[in-house]
């Protein structure tokens, strides 16, 4: 890696803690804290405990207290002892970097502090098709004479942008004698329905696996009888690696999709930790519904696409699951969704309400209704049975939810089967009876 561009990267705080950061480890930029002590999570057997609900804000002041919150909001970010560290970038890599510097430095220059324990990491577009959302909002309120922030006498700084603020802390009053904020707005609020839609229909793309050509082109191709009978030949531990494999990689984009859902990073550290963990699988099944070839019973598996009668060292416990999720899958296929559609249902997913553990509800049905107004306008565009569509949406999304809770009860048989089976950090972390408790 170039030196300017290791500075470039060191500007940006560590996605961890919020502290300096010392570059790209692990597959993420952080600290050096950071990466030390996902070093040593990963060096042996780790048997961490929360204290405190599973719910801990990790940052700079705290970050040593509580070590298995800690542990999951690096995995969650991405860490893994797999991850190859930044070398030689490609050119897109540099200008992702690039642009959040830049943002970062402009708003340090306003006084923001991007090492604040509440700092929320800014969303990059490559394309610079449009600007981020927090910066829409700033121009907004600078167009319409709204107060953004408030002078700071404690921090030195000349000012404090309220989009540092925590929403928790929207009712602190002001330091004595100082204006207090005219209004306290968020970036989403000021999206319109069509704008937000397209902009989670842009995540959507952007953090596929498999772009729609590149699942057309192995869609013509043959799949060679080999590859079925390797396979085929796999013990039934092998075959859940594999696939464990194989929802890991999708669930790493999922995550990179979920921070680009406007006013999912404005949800607090922790909640958007507990939204991840029980949606996942789900959103991993919605993803599945791109790969899957209904009249030929093949997916996409790796880079090629496998008949089903593959993955033929499953028990009857695991094949039957397996068939109720590509029956779900079917019906999804049915459904005729367009990209835009299947992401806003991925969307709606995420953000749920009902999930276990959650604290800012009222911020998170308020980013719910938006994503569920621009998929009603998103249906209303594309179908007729607007609303026999919508219905059926509705109930696909408790059969996910049904499903979720199985995979969970499937894979602890296997667990309780082969003791000895390690998986993946990041699957072992969302995957647990622990991740679904109360849903």
């Amino acid at each position: 890696m170039s030196s300017n561009m290791k500075a470039q990267i060191e500007v940006i705080p560590c996605k961890v803690c919020g502290d300096k950061s010392s570059g790209v480890h692990y597959g993420v930029i952080t600290c050096e804290g950071c990466k030390g002590f996902f070093r040593r999570s990963q060096s042996g057997p780790v048997n961490y405990q929360c204290p405190r609900n599973k719910a801990c804000v990790i940052d700079r002041v705290n970050r040593n207290r509580c070590q298995y919150c800690r542990l999951q909001k690096c995995l969650l970010l991405g860490m893994s002892r797999d991850a190859v560290k930044f070398g030689r970038m490609s050119k897109k890599q540099r200008e992702k970097v690039e642009d959040e510097v830049n943002l970062v430095k402009q708003r340090g220059l306003n006084g923001y502090d991007p090492m604040s324990p509440t700092y929320n990491q800014p969303t990059t577009n490559n394309s610079n098709q449009y600007v981020t959302f927090q910066e829409q909002s700033y121009a907004y309120a600078a167009a319409n004479g709204v107060t953004m922030g408030y002078p700071n006498e404690t921090s030195g700084q000349e000012y404090v942008n309220i989009a540092q603020t925590d929403s928790t802390n929207y009712s602190t009053p002001s330091p004595a004698g100082l204006p207090h904020p005219v209004a306290l707005l968020k970036s989403v609020d000021l999206i319109d329905p069509v704008a937000f839609g397209k902009a989670v229909t842009d995540a959507h793309l952007r953090t596929c696996l498999y772009t729609r050509e590149a699942i057309d082109r192995m869609q013509s191709q043959t799949t060679s009888p080999d590859h079925i009978k390797h396979y085929q030949s796999l013990s039934n531990r092998q075959l859940w690696m594999e696939v464990a494999d194989k929802i890991t990689m999708a669930v790493q984009q999922i995550i990179e999709f979920a921070k680009m859902v406007p006013g999912f990073m404005d949800l607090s550290q922790d909640d958007q930790i507990m939204l991840l963990k029980a949606g996942s699988f789900e959103l991993a099944l919605i993803r599945l519904c791109r790969v899957y070839e209904s009249s030929t019973k093949r997916v996409i598996f790796g880079s090629v696409f496998l008949p089903l009668k593959a993955f033929a060292a499953f028990n009857e416990v695991e094949r039957a699951l397996q068939d109720n999720i590509f029956e779900f899958v079917d019906l999804m296929i049915s459904l005729k969704l367009s990209e835009s559609e299947l992401a806003l249902m991925s969307a709606l997913i995420l953000i749920r309400t009902d999930r276990p553990g959650l604290k800012d509800l009222t911020d998170i049905q308020k980013l719910h209704e938006k994503v569920l107004t621009a998929l009603k306008l998103e249906v209303g565009k594309n179908h007729k049975e607007e609303e026999t569509l919508l219905n059926s949406l509705v109930q696909r999304v408790e059969d996910l939810r049904s499903l979720g809770v199985r995979h969970i009860d499937v894979l602890n048989r296997f667990k309780q089967s082969a003791p000895d089976v390690d998986f993946p950090a990041l699957h072992k972390e969302l995957f647990s009876v622990e991740g679904i408790e109360g849903s």
